[in-house]
Formats: structure tokens, C-alpha cells, sequence
């Protein structure tokens, strides 16, 4: 496990990185943050095998290595950065220890912790659809379908005591910067010259999208738009996300990370030099798919497609299928 680091912000804010076993053989990170002898939380983990403990553990290591009186009983408020269950699926294990703990999280992420069974129900029948209009065989749709659902109703409804929006200003120490596209409501933060990027921007890793049509504030659109809006901030020294090492040099890593993005869009509209379906568009790209990672590369292929489609790079080239069925496969090609 990597050790506890301290970042400390120019306004005198300081995070401590928290690292977690999110799952098995992934660390993730929760952030302390010790605002004036204040105590919050960025994310919590993802509440499966040691996450819950290590987060304890933590907090108990900021003690005995840092003097801060981190304990559960002085924890503010929780600030979860986005809907995805290994940065929020440990406030159910938090909720015992910490009543008193406020959770605040963006608007668009509020439906996912307050009314998750819903989302979940919802965004599954838009994947039914996207799969099979990306032209998946019919004997691995139930496969990938029972992948999506994999893990994602057993999550209870959450209060959510502060709902964020673009701007705000949270903790009294960070300022809230909505990035969608990887999540609909995404948010980085920043104290001063301090940045936490969440999963927006991480040194070696660009993130899983999938197309909006699946759900809303997703898609490679809104991922570009805010790799572009991260490059506008202003005076960030260091950056660290949700997972991997911090970051001396943010603004390579993000030019780095949109420059990769847009290349990742090239690369599949030079596949639409003839009619192809999304899958056939994936298996051209990246071979062999199978398990989870299979799910992975349609979405993220299908999010790029849908993102040229907008701008009319790509068109449908069967719309006859489509007229007389809403779920034929679809075949695109260059305009």
C-alpha cells in the first residue's frame, strides 16, 4: 500500500492522501481535508473488502504520524466527487461511525446516492438499447448485460444534506469545478494552488467513457469540453486524483490527456471508411474482447461514435433498419 501523503495549500489547507483497496489488487484515495482544525472527507471508498478499514485506518495513521486529531467523531462533511461506487460506496460504513457527518455532493450526482435503484434501472434499459443497436451477437448480450448490473443495486439510499453546483464555494476551502463526461456530475476541487482532480485527470490513466444516449452528461463531448475547462484554471501546483500518484505537473498531464482523447476519436472515424457497426468498429481496434474490459471498449467506442455523429463526421448508413426497428444494428460511415 502506498504511504500517507500531506499536500498543504498556499490558503494553509491541508489533504492527506488516504490510500485504499478499493478492490481487489485497485488502490483508490480518499482525501482528509484539516481546514482550521476542521475535518472533511473526499470520497470514501468503494465499502468492499478492506476499503471500509483501510479509511479507518487512515484516518487513525494521520494521527500517529501527522498530531492531527483525525478521529471518525470529528468529521464535517463527506464530499463525494462522483456516482461511481468506489469513490461513494463506503458511506454506508461511514454513516454508523459518523452520524453527525454531512454528505455534499454535485446536483447530478445526487440522484445516484439519494434514488440510486432508479438510476441503475434506468441507465440499464438505455445499455440494452445501446447494445444492441451497437450490433453486439445475440449470444453475448445477456453476458454483457448481467456485467453492467454487476454489483450496482445493492447500494441504499443516501441523504444528501449539500447539493454543489459549478463555482461553489464548499468547506470554505475548495472551489467546485464541474468536469462531466466520465460521470454526469463529476467535480474537481481546488484549495489555492492545490488540486484534486477525482478521476477527471489521472498521470497515467484515461478514464472509461460511455455515450451519453446511455446517460445524460456523459460521453466523449462533455469529457473533451472538460479536459479543456481543467486547462483554464489557474495556479495549480500540484494535483492529485482519485487514484495513482500526484501530480507536479498538471497541465502537461492534462494537455497530454486531451491530445489523447482526440486521437482516440481519430482513430475511430478512420474505421468508418466503410459501413461498420460499433462493435465491428471495436474489434477493429482492439482485437479479442472478452469480460468486463469487453463492456468497457463498446462503450467507450460507442461514446466516440456518438461524438462524430454530433458533429457529422459519421452518419447512419442503414436508416431504413432504423425506421422499421429502434434497436437494429446500425452501420456508420464516414459523411
Amino acid at each position: 500500500m502506498p504511504q500517507i501523503k500531506v499536500l498543504k495549500a498556499a490558503n494553509g489547507v491541508q489533504v492527506f492522501r488516504l490510500p485504499l483497496r478499493i478492490f481487489p489488487h485497485y488502490v483508490g484515495y480518499a482525501h482528509l481535508v484539516d481546514c482550521d482544525g476542521a475535518l472533511a472527507l473526499v470520497d470514501v471508498g468503494s465499502g468492499f473488502g478492506s476499503s471500509d478499514a483501510d479509511l479507518i485506518e487512515g484516518l487513525e495513521a494521520v494521527h500517529d504520524q501527522f498530531g492531527i486529531p483525525a478521529s471518525i467523531d470529528r468529521i464535517k462533511l463527506v464530499i463525494i466527487t462522483h456516482g461511481h461506487i468506489d469513490h461513494f460506496g463506503g458511506l454506508r460504513h461511514l454513516h454508523k461511525l459518523a452520524p453527525q457527518a454531512q454528505v455534499a455532493a454535485h446536483e447530478l450526482t445526487v440522484p445516484v446516492l439519494s434514488n440510486h435503484e432508479e438510476r441503475v434501472l434506468v441507465a440499464a434499459s438505455a445499455m440494452e438499447d445501446f447494445l444492441y443497436r451497437a450490433g453486439v451477437p445475440g449470444d453475448r448480450l445477456s453476458g454483457l448485460l448481467a456485467l453492467f448490473m454487476f454489483g450496482k443495486q445493492s447500494f441504499p439510499r443516501r441523504r444528501i444534506d449539500v447539493t454543489l453546483r459549478d463555482g461553489d464555494l464548499v468547506f470554505g476551502a475548495f472551489n467546485v469545478v464541474h468536469v462531466p463526461g466520465h460521470a454526469p456530475g463529476l467535480i474537481m476541487l481546488q484549495a489555492a494552488d492545490i488540486l484534486l482532480t477525482a478521476d477527471h485527470i489521472l498521470p497515467h490513466t484515461s478514464v472509461a467513457l460511455a455515450p451519453e444516449s446511455i446517460m445524460p452528461y456523459t460521453g466523449a463531448s462533455h469529457y473533451i469540453e472538460s479536459l479543456n475547462k481543467a486547462l483554464r484554471l489557474e495556479d495549480v501546483r500540484l494535483a492529485a486524483g482519485g487514484h495513482e500518484e500526484i501530480m507536479d505537473d498538471f497541465y502537461a498531464v492534462a494537455a497530454e490527456t486531451l491530445e489523447a482523447a482526440l486521437n482516440k476519436v481519430e482513430r475511430v472515424l478512420d474505421q468508418c471508411d466503410q459501413p461498420r457497426t460499433v462493435y465491428e468498429i471495436a474489434r477493429q481496434i482492439y482485437g479479442q474482447m472478452d469480460g468486463y474490459g469487453e463492456l468497457l471498449k463498446l462503450e467507450q467506442t460507442g461514446a466516440r461514435i456518438e461524438y462524430l455523429n454530433q458533429r457529422g463526421l459519421v452518419v447512419i448508413d442503414n436508416l431504413g433498419a432504423l425506421e422499421a426497428d429502434h434497436r437494429a444494428a446500425l452501420y456508420y460511415r464516414c459523411a
